[in-house]
């Protein structure tokens, strides 16, 4: 019971000496971090020193240093004045190879009268596969990415095919059938109606396909004379 009491004891007085402390004044408490300290002097190395102490030295405090030169280039040539609008050169120049004639971009060109329009029956062959001919339903694009989008039936189904026209795949594109009328839009997608629906166009293709072929026989007939073979007498 007594080392009960005495532990008691001791402990409080501990508590009463740790508040005796924690109250006093507050500028007594300064911790270390606190302390301003002055800015070191910086040291500089003396003109007479000796050669024989120069090893001991940095290279960029020796008295023999002396600083490297740096060569400024001049800026390169901006690329922003040089082609301002590359999108137009490159362009050009895809048109220039997959195109060198320029006659698909006159064929879709907006200035030629006698473009192809949306309503127009159009033929394409292919360098492989088989030729697809459909009714234009719009052009979209501009440049070499410029494309068409064609609608015909097949077995009673219809069917489209989006074509690109400066495609190297492509071989040929030739305007079976104009237009009636002007269409009103750029875009005719009433024609997936059945209303407005066309239908097959193969029997159109096929008779401006058959007229095309006598006309060119008989181009080839006038111009080609024929050479007949003299019968040798016996």
């Amino acid at each position: 019971m007594s080392q009960s009491l005495s532990r008691r004891l001791a402990a409080c007085c501990l508590r009463s000496d740790a508040a005796k402390v924690g109250s006093g004044p507050k500028h007594l408490r300064r911790t270390v971090v606190t302390i301003q300290r002055q800015i070191p002097e910086r040291l500089r190395v003396p003109e007479d020193l000796p050669s024989q102490y120069w090893a001991q030295l940095p290279p960029r405090l020796r008295p023999d240093f002396v600083k490297r030169e740096i060569t400024v280039h001049p800026p390169p040539p901006s690329e922003v004045e040089q082609c301002k609008e590359p999108i137009k050169l490159i362009d050009a120049q895809q048109l220039a190879r997959l195109d060198p004639t320029g006659a698909r971009q006159r064929m879709f060109d907006r200035t030629n009268r006698d473009r192809s329009q949306p309503g127009d029956i159009l033929h394409v062959t292919f360098k492989t596969g088989e030729p697809f001919s459909g009714v234009i339903m719009w052009i979209k694009g501009s440049g070499p990415h410029k494309s068409v989008m064609l609608r015909s039936q097949l077995t009673g189904v219809g069917m489209e095919m989006s074509i690109k026209i400066h495609s190297p795949e492509v071989q040929s594109m030739e305007i079976v059938k104009r237009a009636a009328k002007r269409a009103r839009r750029n875009k005719l997608t009433y024609l997936r109606k059945p209303e407005h629906d066309q239908g097959s166009v193969q029997r159109t293709v096929d008779q401006y396909l058959r007229e095309r072929a006598q006309l060119m026989g008989k181009k080839t007939a006038t111009t080609t004379p024929v050479v007949r073979k003299k019968r040798a007498r016996r």
